[in-house]
């Protein structure tokens, strides 16, 4: 692919070579006709000048003032000619050596002009007039040489064209300035690229043409989502090793005594400790696999991915217990969400609905702008004095209610993140605990 000065350099001298070659033919042209019809103008001043000086006496003969003619018309082919007729009579230019003009007579108070081949195969403009004069009809046709007219219109030509093609250079070489002068902030933003790279700085500066801004703007909009992914992945993380520090201590302790094969209580607690942390783990395998592996280029969309991550915990809890899932999403089609986000939070949800649930969930969207996620389930439900306490961000695990802990703490995180809300309530319809989530305009 070329540069864009490369293409801009292209696009310039397309459109320069194709507006100069009209200016330069029309221009041409608009000279060649103004000169022929000055040249016209002249021979009908010529022509004028002849008719009064032609004299017609009683018998009918023609006698032409010689103070009258012109001295180039004296010359032999010298490239000015006149022809007069009058009835049968003929009077011709000295400088027509004796040939004919051939003219097309207009009637009379008509003229014409024409563009013949005179002596000496010239291009010839002859400019034909009918008058009446003393009761009779007269012709007169004068006629001059186009040659130094058309060589001086060539030679005008030549000029312009000489003259268009150093402008064209000019405009080049200042389009360059300007392409190189305007296409300094976007070497900037690959330089500040290269700093993030290294770590130097966070985003991409935005002061930049208006029609770079949304490019970088998208970058950083990128970046600040990747970035707040990154921290729900390490929270995340924090909070499962967290989780299992305390079971770890204990087995790593046990591990250093010998306990007697009729210990069975510590063999409870050991068999208790290893469960725990192997529940953990699969409770953080599961969080990843429903946050799925997308870019976030597109928005949820509840027709198309919603079936996907309902049939992904199915399969996670299929040994559990059969879950059915009621689904209210109204004309509500796509979340103001990215999908990846929007797998994360709904997966979340869905999978801490799936492990209190007896038999039923129910999702609900509602189709306000911006809409609520509704998550409700049929389980025990929680006491009014914990559900402040639970999900609160940043509270790890082993501090919040067994099973709920990780999960709805990352769906808070998120939620914030968003500018959106999240209420926990019981559920008058289920029974069970009630999410409320009001996303934010994004």
């Amino acid at each position: 692919m070329r540069s864009l000065r490369s293409r801009l350099g292209l696009g310039l001298i397309a459109s320069l070579v194709v507006m100069l070659g009209l200016l330069w033919m029309t221009v041409g042209y608009s000279v060649r006709v103004l000169m022929e019809e000055q040249l016209a103008t002249r021979l009908e001043h010529d022509a004028e000048s002849l008719l009064g000086g032609i004299s017609i006496d009683a018998s009918g003969a023609v006698t032409l003032d010689s103070q009258r003619i012109q001295g180039i018309y004296r010359q032999p082919h010298s490239g000015h000619y006149y022809q007069i007729r009058i009835d049968s009579q003929v009077r011709r230019s000295r400088s027509l050596w004796d040939e004919t003009l051939p003219v097309q007579e207009p009637a009379v108070g008509e003229a014409r002009q024409a563009f013949i081949s005179g002596p000496q195969q010239q291009p010839l403009l002859i400019w034909t007039g009918a008058y009446r004069k003393q009761g009779k009809v007269v012709h007169i046709s004068v006629a001059e040489d186009l040659t130094v007219m058309r060589v001086g219109v060539r030679r005008f030509q030549w000029r312009l064209l000489v003259w268009s093609l150093a402008v064209v250079l000019v405009l080049l070489l200042i389009q360059q300035y300007i392409i190189a002068r305007s296409l300094r902030p976007v070497s900037a933003a690959a330089q500040d690229i290269a700093r993030l790279e290294q770590g130097e700085i966070t985003e991409l500066h935005e002061q930049v043409p208006d029609e770079v801004r949304p490019l970088v703007h998208a970058i950083n909009t990128l970046l600040q989502r990747q970035q707040q992914r990154l921290q729900r992945s390490r929270e995340a993380l924090g909070n499962l090793a967290h989780s299992i520090k305390t079971p770890l201590t204990v087995l790593q302790q046990l591990a250093t005594e010998k306990i007697p094969a009729s210990d069975i209580a510590a063999h409870e607690q050991l068999d208790g400790f290893s469960r725990q942390i192997d529940l953990l783990v699969n409770a953080s395998l599961r969080r990843a696999r429903l946050a799925g592996d997308g870019l976030g280029a597109s928005h949820f969309d509840l027709y198309r991915d919603l079936p996907m991550l309902l049939d992904t915990l199915g399969r996670l809890h299929h040994r559990e217990r059969s879950i059915t899932v009621q689904q209210e999403l109204g004309d509500t089609r796509q979340l103001p969400l990215e999908q990846q986000d929007g797998m994360e939070l709904l997966g979340n949800l869905l999978d801490n609905a799936w492990k209190w649930a007896h038999s039923t969930i129910r999702l609900t969207v509602t189709a306000d702008t911006p809409p609520a996620i509704i998550v409700e389930d049929d389980g025990s439900g929680i006491d009014a004095g914990e559900l402040d306490h639970l999900a609160r961000r940043g509270m790890r695990q082993d501090e919040n209610i067994a099973g709920h802990g990780i999960g709805l703490s990352v769906v808070r995180g998120l939620v914030e993140e968003l500018g959106g809300s999240l209420t926990l309530a019981d559920s008058d319809a289920l029974g069970g605990l009630k999410v409320a989530i009001r996303l934010g305009d994004r």
